[in-house]
């Protein structure tokens, strides 16, 4: 399988809507400044880690590409049938 996109730990998911809220502002503006292109999406998902649930937040690597984001892991893709979708569109991930 290859690497096909990025994800972020955004930490505890109690303690972690806030940032996820300000991550989806800019994702979206940028989204929509490159005329919401289908190569890009964006998507969220609760994930055990250890002992604890982890917000982690799913990015294309276009998306990626244009927002810089920092402490980001090239991944591959997870199953995401559970995620939760913001920017683009389900059908258009591959």
């Amino acid at each position: 399988m290859s690497l096909s996109c990025y994800k972020i730990d955004l930490g505890d998911a109690m303690l972690a809507e806030q940032r996820l809220a300000e991550l989806k502002q800019v994702l979206t503006d940028i989204f929509i400044g490159a005329h919401k292109p289908q190569a890009m999406w964006a998507c969220y998902r609760h994930e055990t880690v250890g002992m604890h649930c982890h917000l982690m937040l799913y990015l294309s690597v276009e998306l990626q590409a244009k927002a810089g984001l920092d402490k980001v892991l090239l991944c591959t893709r997870p199953t995401l049938l559970d995620a939760c979708y913001f920017l683009g569109e389900q059908d258009n991930v591959s």
